[in-house]
């Protein structure tokens, strides 16, 4: 009996070495973080969309841990595309989300990404590190000679239901995609290092459905923070400098046609003057938006046009204007109340995409 019980005991330590993981706790310096982040004893808090946590690693197996019914993401194996998941467990008592990203991985180093896709200001997401087999190694990643860029930005930069079916459905999160927004597949086309601020519904006076005189909390207020859910905590503008600035704000702003066009033409080029004090040496893109027709867009393409010229009166050369076409009407245009679908938003990158290449990196093509 005791060489039995002996035998077993070595099974249940072979078991054990077996089935062991080793934990990479979130703040462990080879996670590479990408946006604003709050780091807390065991985890990390975030809420804009295209936040990334990404790691270089050496094991068959790699399993993330999120907190659970929080939010949608979508992961990435050594750069393949991005593959959505809900951490939506139907139990509201869960806690922890762990889902296990891939299995049977080649011998050698390969990297993972995991994106925060849906909007995070109403379940305040967290994340609490990865877990690989027992052994593995871990290395560093690497973001050298990649541009840097900072999206700042409302629902169309967020990808609002850009999956859905189309112009008549309603915003859910689950038809949402970062990753598939003209922002998401912009910084996947130049394999950028991102930093995203953006948030459905924001102006740069006046949000969404807010009163004429303008918004207790538009983008210009709450861009000093860390999060757009914390208005205590202040964002450290050292901890990134992004060689490129894409400012995409003035549809909420505008398109009620219930708008003060002066106080949206002081807000704006007062929010560009402090883009610039943040970022001395970025380069800046002023977008102007698809949603918007008439004399809406017309208005937001003349404050474009005079703080562009405002700024070079001063002696800044460094602010880039791009248009997007206005949305048609076709109706493979639209996602959910009437944002760009998945397929607009790829060509708006792709657009996008080369005017950064050609005019403001000056990137020759091949």
């Amino acid at each position: 009996m005791k060489k039995l019980s002996f035998f077993v005991m070595l099974l249940n330590l072979a078991a054990g070495s077996l089935f062991a993981q080793t934990e990479i706790k979130p703040q462990n310096p080879a996670i590479f973080c990408e946006g604003r982040t709050i780091q807390k004893e065991n985890a990390i808090s975030f809420c804009y969309p295209g936040t990334k946590f990404s790691l270089n690693f050496a094991s068959e197996t790699i399993a993330v841990k999120l907190k659970a019914n929080a939010g949608y993401y979508a992961f990435s194996i050594d750069g393949g595309e991005f593959k959505k998941f809900s951490t939506y467990t139907g139990n509201e008592a869960d806690k922890i989300f762990k889902l296990t990203l891939a299995n049977n991985l080649s011998s050698g180093f390969h990297t993972v990404s995991v994106m925060l896709v849906s909007e995070g200001h109403s379940c305040n997401p967290e994340f609490y590190g990865f877990e690989l087999n027992n052994g593995a190694k871990i290395g560093k990643y690497n973001t050298k000679k990649r541009v840097k860029i900072e999206f700042i930005g409302n629902s169309i930069t967020c990808g609002y239901g850009n999956e859905a079916a189309g112009r008549d459905d309603k915003f859910s999160d689950s038809t949402s995609n970062f990753a598939k927004s003209f922002a998401g597949q912009t910084i996947k086309n130049l394999n950028a290092v991102s930093m995203v601020v953006a948030r459905s519904g924001i102006g740069i006076y006046k949000n969404f459905g807010d009163k004429k005189s303008g918004s207790e909390y538009p983008m210009p207020r709450v861009y000093e923070n860390t999060l757009i859910t914390d208005t205590l905590e202040r964002w450290d503008f050292s901890k990134w400098k992004p060689d490129i600035v894409v400012l995409g704000l003035g549809t909420n702003d505008l398109s009620e046609n219930n708008y003060d066009y002066e106080k949206f033409a002081l807000a704006y080029i007062a929010f560009l003057k402090n883009i610039r004090k943040h970022y001395p040496s970025a380069k800046i893109i002023l977008l102007n938006s698809p949603m918007l027709h008439y004399q809406q867009s017309q208005d937001l393409m003349n404050v474009i046009s005079n703080s562009k010229n405002a700024m070079s009166v001063l002696q800044d050369f460094k602010i880039y204007r791009f248009d997007f076409q206005e949305l048609s009407d076709d109706p493979t245009d639209y996602g959910a109340d009437w944002h760009p679908s998945a397929k607009k938003a790829k060509e708006m990158a792709r657009y996008l995409s080369y005017f950064i290449e050609t005019e403001v990196i000056k990137k020759k093509k091949k």
